[in-house]
């Protein structure tokens, strides 16, 4: 692992969930980020994937408290490389832009689909796919 991946992994601490592939595809997508962002998510920001040996796990209350969580599935890790890297950046794209999603509030099919428009078109310019 580069430096700065391993800087980028430090400053995540425990927050990245999952195996050691996890770990790697997130430090190399948020190694993309300018140093505010890296900053913003590594301190906001809970990455979530299953642990290889653990059916399942819980989190606290105050570990989680004005923190966002991504998570990221098992079955993710079975696409090609690029889909993986775009998702990440994709999910990340939608904290950064500062969206909300659906979940105890109403919006519409409308405002749905330009937040994902500007988060496609965020991860397409961060990991260099044309838009």
């Amino acid at each position: 692992m580069s430096k700065n991946l391993q800087e980028i992994s430090k400053k995540f601490g425990n927050k990245i969930i999952g195996n050691s592939a996890v770990k790697k595809l997130v430090c190399d997508v948020i190694s993309l980020l300018n140093a505010k962002q890296v900053d913003f998510i590594t301190k906001n920001v809970w990455i979530v994937n299953s642990f290889p040996d653990a059916w399942g796990f819980v989190f606290r209350g105050d570990e989680l408290k004005g923190k966002f969580i991504v998570f990221l599935s098992d079955e993710l890790f079975r696409q090609p490389k690029v889909d993986q890297v775009y998702e990440v950046a994709h999910e990340l794209a939608h904290i950064l832009l500062s969206h909300r999603n659906s979940i105890g509030r109403k919006q519409s099919k409308t405002e749905i689909a330009d937040q994902e428009k500007e988060a496609d078109r965020f991860a397409r310019n961060l990991i260099g796919l044309p838009n």
